[in-house]
């Protein structure tokens, strides 16, 4: 029985694509301009204030695959999800890791040199997305999927397991932080999905309970927005200050507010994502469509960004924001359209060859 789709989720999704953006948009400003000036002071916050984007995309994806296959579970299920992840994650990070291994030859080389093809080289950038600078989470995310039928299999047959999923996802990731900051470390350790593993776990708990979660949402939501900002304002402040070498901190408090700022964000986002559905249905329909061409418009935004960057330079210094608004502004709005208008195209395939049928 196919169950509700969770159209707040789309809402969450937008605001994590745009927290992308804002990540990738500010990065050149966060070095480019006077250190501890209010302009760089300014990027860095938006810049680590937006980074829960990575985490929340991962832990609404262990929300979404719990909440789908939970009670729903089997082997044949098991070689459904393997294919359509193939299909949907896989073939696409192959083909846009060729893409951009293609694309930044021709934007950052000397025109004279031509675009070249080596087998060997290409292969090697692929295990640890080094094709793009933003390909390391479709890394992490197929780690995931890779784990899941294990980690859904566990939650069918165990009850135990399946209550404490959430506990289990903390356990694994102290542990592997541990090994890494105090022991021997890990090499990819970013890339690897034990450093998210938290958030994943958390947002299956959710899945499987998720009525229990908005019932408990609706009465602590309060609490769990005001969370969200003193987490985000006080992991944004500690990068602040520390580059003023006014603060030295352990990599232990960046890291455990990491992950709390995207938890409390992430939680906070689906309630604010249910008001606007309810309240605002207008806004709501604009940010459900963002939110379905997320995907797209993450595999396609770097190539705008870096062009804009390396075509468009800014000529004078009181340029410089507006440079970085319309670089932001671009790398939103054409892979939009794009993504948007395969969406159109796709849908129109899919329909024609069903009444073919």
């Amino acid at each position: 029985m196919a169950k509700t789709k969770l159209l707040e989720l789309e809402i969450v999704r937008a605001f994590a694509i745009l927290a992308v953006l804002l990540i990738h948009g500010t990065s050149e400003a966060t070095v480019e301009l006077e250190l501890g000036g209010a302009g760089q002071s300014i990027y860095l916050g938006i810049n680590k204030l937006s980074n829960f984007a990575v985490p929340v995309f991962l832990m609404l994806s262990g929300l979404v695959l719990f909440y789908r296959y939970s009670g729903d579970w089997s082997g044949k299920q098991a070689l459904v999800f393997y294919r359509r992840r193939i299909q949907q994650i896989v073939i696409p990070y192959l083909v846009w890791s060729l893409f951009y291994y293609f694309y930044d030859q021709w934007l950052y080389n000397d025109s004279s040199v031509p675009l070249h093809f080596d087998g060997e080289e290409f292969l090697d950038l692929l295990p640890w997305a080094d094709a793009s600078y933003h390909l390391y989470y479709i890394i992490i995310i197929v780690q995931f999927y890779l784990l899941f039928p294990l980690l859904m299999w566990g939650c069918t047959a165990l009850g135990w397991f399946r209550r404490w999923l959430w506990l289990i996802g903390a356990v694994i990731q102290a542990a592997a932080f541990s090994y890494n900051h105090w022991g021997p470390g890990i090499d990819h350790f970013s890339s690897l999905c034990i450093d998210y593993f938290s958030l994943f776990a958390l947002g299956g708990s959710i899945g499987m309970y998720y009525e229990t979660f908005i019932a408990w949402m609706n009465r602590y939501y309060g609490w769990v927005i005001a969370l969200a900002m003193v987490c985000g304002v006080v992991f944004a402040a500690m990068f602040e200050l520390e580059q003023l070498e006014l603060l030295a901190v352990s990599g232990l408090w960046y890291a455990l507010l990491f992950v709390l700022y995207a938890m409390f964000a992430c939680v906070a986002f689906i309630w604010i994502g249910r008001w606007l559905l309810a309240h605002t249905p207008g806004l709501a329909r604009v940010l459900i469509g963002l939110g379905a061409a997320s995907f797209g418009i993450y595999l396609v935004h770097p190539a705008v960004l870096s062009y804009w960057r390396t075509h468009f330079m800014r000529v004078q210094e009181t340029s410089y924001d507006l440079f970085v608004i319309a670089g932001f502004l671009l790398s939103l709005i054409v892979p939009w359209l794009l993504a948007s208008g395969y969406g159109k195209i796709s849908w129109l395939f899919r329909r024609k060859k069903q009444v073919a049928r």
